[in-house]
């Protein structure tokens, strides 16, 4: 066994490094002096865990510790009689808790790999990154600690660590001459940076949960928001594991047609000099030849060229760069990463993070991109199907954002529209004398905190005109307008609000207007993961594929379609301050993109 040193500020810690079965002893004595809480992760080689069966994933090192220790064991260097791998399924059911950093991975890998059942150890399972979200939910770029566990480890515990330790791989990487993506698999298993930063990663785990905890709002705890976003986690990591089946012929298809469309773009600009769309300086210089006058510039002083100058710009080779650019991503972003992410069992595994954003809106990444997808449209979603037999079926809420202010804020004039199955979109443009789509825009832009200058953009009108539909809005709702100040004088007098459920949600003090969106943002993401907890409570889950904000999609099978659609929808129905706010189910056919062909059934 090899010992490595290590200090976080003025503590020494210990990283066993266990390298025969006869050092195993010793840990099994760790486990059993700790078993009350035990840190623990993974290493592996890559984040593809659906590749196990093949041979392609691996699970490379498992690790354990508390904030002084930690032992390493090498699972990829395992004999026939598999000692590592056996004391690493002891361990994890002899620890009484466990907690790890975006644990929903470890469990994939665990299933995988161990054949532990993620159901098994998700009940004893803390997760430091969601405790850290509901402590403090903003990013880095925004002022705050950040989720990731070298920016927890920088914010809240040692910058030093952060630097030397979290950012080791980059440095291995490099001395490898391999790339970032590659170090994972190339690293030999008893590197020593390798085998330090792996020791770690428990130890900074049991460090921040000890420094996390505390820092939960006492009313987040009494809502009971600890444990409601570990189940909610949980959940959302049973859709990862069921996947979603792939139209191999369809999804190559459309690679095929946008790699062709790609080339013909290309090829007509280098009829105007321009070899390399992606060439700022060749591009400058093409338009400048034929006489275009280009004006804005970058940060740097350089002049700009991006899809905003393109646009703008009413020429062959504008639409020429503008389509290549476009061909080549939707072909990288969608199809070919489709195609890359196809497992054994012919389906890709989406990687969802339930807390994405600052008000903890879910998102959605890896193979199936949801929320990148073109809204109405069943071009990318055609990719994706459900098992043979099986429908997919789309059930969503009608207009919670709208739904959910009217109870929040108890304007009687936009409540009684929803009790009354009004037209809530034709009221607020028939109180400033603008068509349905502007009234429908002002709507929703309030919720988000949009401005005259947005909604004048985006509706085609004049700012003034813009203004005065604000206005008018107001006047027609005007319980809506006084909730709205309520929270930003809350913001700036704390800095942050509360939400329905009990998130605390920091307001940046020059942008007090964002209070609104994020409580009713942060709100309705809730009113999702409750439906995402009562459908698994029912046994729904293993028909869902994918939570995509305000709707959840199924594959159910073909025969009983309906009538799970209807359950479903039943058990999504959420009722908030005597406000029903209702689901509704649209049933396809095998495809996703059937939803979008108009053959459909709700």
């Amino acid at each position: 066994m090899r010992l490595i040193e290590y200090k976080i500020k003025h503590h020494l810690v210990r990283i066993h490094v266990v390298e025969t079965p006869e050092d195993l002893p010793a840990f099994h004595r760790f486990i059993e002096d700790h078993r009350e809480l035990i840190a623990w992760d993974t290493e592996t080689t890559g984040l593809d865990w659906w590749q196990a069966s093949t041979g392609a994933f691996r699970l490379r090192l498992a690790q354990f510790g508390t904030e002084r220790e930690s032992y390493v064991l090498p699972i990829e260097n395992d004999g026939p009689e598999g000692h590592f791998a056996e004391a690493t399924r002891w361990a994890l059911r002899t620890a009484e808790r466990l907690v790890a950093h975006n644990v929903s991975f470890d469990l994939h890998v665990v299933e995988q790999c161990l054949g532990i059942a993620m159901e098994e150890l998700a009940p004893r399972s803390w997760d430091t990154k969601l405790i850290a979200h509901l402590a403090d939910p903003r990013p880095v770029a925004d002022g705050g600690p950040g989720h990731k566990l070298v920016e927890l480890t920088r914010h809240y515990l040692c910058p030093r660590v952060a630097d030397e330790v979290k950012s080791s791989m980059n440095v291995i990487a490099r001395e490898l001459k391999v790339k970032k993506d590659e170090v994972w698999r190339a690293v030999p298993l008893q590197h020593h940076g390798f085998n330090l930063y792996a020791g770690m990663d428990p130890i900074l785990a049991a460090w921040l949960f000890k420094i996390l905890m505390p820092k939960v709002p006492e009313r987040s705890r009494r809502k009971g928001l600890i444990s409601w976003e570990h189940r909610t986690a949980h959940i959302a990591a049973k859709y990862e594991r069921n996947g979603l089946p792939v139209n191999r012929v369809y999804v190559e298809n459309r690679a095929a047609e946008l790699t062709e469309a790609q080339r013909d773009a290309e090829a007509t600009a280098r009829k105007y000099g321009v070899e390399n769309v992606g060439s700022n300086r060749q591009l400058v210089e093409a338009f400048t030849n034929l006489g275009v006058r280009l004006t804005k510039t970058t940060a740097k002083g350089n002049i700009a060229m991006d899809d905003a100058v393109l646009t703008a710009i009413d020429h062959p080779l504008a639409h020429a760069v503008k389509e290549a650019k476009k061909a080549a991503k939707w072909r990288a972003t969608w199809f070919d990463r489709a195609l890359a992410g196809i497992g054994p069992d012919g389906k890709v595994h989406a990687s969802v993070n339930t807390v994405g954003a600052r008000t903890a809106r879910m998102s959605i990444a890896g193979s199936i991109p949801a929320q990148t997808f073109p809204k109405g449209s069943g071009y990318v979603r055609g990719a994706f199907e459900a098992e043979e037999g099986f429908v997919i079926v789309s059930t969503d809420y009608s207009n919670m954002e709208l739904r959910f202010l009217a109870a929040d804020s108890g304007d009687e004039t936009m409540l009684k529209a929803f009790h009354d199955d009004l037209d809530l979109h034709q009221m607020t443009a028939d109180a400033s004398g603008v068509s349905r789509s502007v009234g429908k825009t002002v709507n929703f832009a309030y919720v988000y905190g949009s401005g005259p200058r947005n909604i004048a953009e985006t509706c085609g009108i004049t700012v003034a005109k813009a203004r005065e539909v604000i206005r008018g809005f107001e006047e027609t709702y005007p319980k809506v307008k006084r909730f709205s100040e309520q929270l930003q004088r809350h913001a700036r007098q704390h800095g942050y609000i509360w939400t329905a459920t009990g998130r605390r949600l920091p307001v940046d003090r020059n942008r007090p207007y964002s209070a609104l969106n994020y409580r009713i943002q942060s709100s309705c993401r809730d009113v999702t993961a409750r439906a995402m907890i009562e459908l698994d409570r029912h046994g729904y889950s293993k028909y869902i594929k994918l939570p995509i904000h305000d709707e959840i999609l199924f594959a159910f099978p073909e025969e009983v379609a309906e009538e799970l659609a209807h359950e479903t929808a039943r058990l999504m129905e959420f009722t908030y301050k005597g406000l029903v706010i209702p689901a509704e189910a649209e049933i396809a056919g095998r495809s996703w993109g059937d939803l979008y062909s108009g053959e459909t059934k709700h």
